[in-house]
């Protein structure tokens, strides 16, 4: 393993299974996407990618579902955390419907388009997953100390 690490430090399934949890309990609150979704998405994908270790490069079944969940949990991530931009640059001003109460369905038209973005965005990053991988772990070059 390129990291050092003879182990993982955190069990991989069990982070992606609290990404999608924390994810669905953040999706199904009320209200309006906002900043909290930025910090929370950003929050989130951060600690994926901090924790993620490279699928073997082997084409195996488990290779192509580790791919697969990684794009799906890395994506979900991103999706939250520029759902406030989707929808007040995009769909509040573009897309704006009110319900027969009065009531703004913006954050419900949001929603449906992260859920075609995140199609996107899990397909990508799941074939992406080896290119991000080595990037991940590729050492910084070391920085030769100034001449005085």
């Amino acid at each position: 393993m390129p990291t050092g690490y003879d182990r993982p430090r955190v069990d991989p399934g069990a982070l992606a299974l609290a990404t999608v949890a924390g994810a669905v309990a953040f999706i199904l609150g009320p209200g309006e996407w906002d900043l909290l979704a930025v910090v929370v998405g950003l929050m989130l994908l951060f600690i994926l990618l901090a924790h993620h270790l490279a699928a073997p490069a082997e084409r195996t079944p488990r290779a192509y579902l580790l791919r697969a969940a990684f794009g799906a949990t890395t994506g979900l991530a991103f999706c939250i955390a520029v759902a406030p931009a989707i929808q007040y640059l995009i769909v509040t001003p573009f897309f704006h419907a009110e319900s027969d109460e009065g009531f703004s369905e913006d954050a419900w038209h949001t929603t449906l388009a992260l859920s075609v973005l995140w199609f996107l965005c899990a397909g990508m990053l799941a074939t992406l997953e080896p290119r991000i991988a080595r990037w991940l772990d590729r050492p910084r070059p070391k920085r030769m100390p100034p001449d005085h």
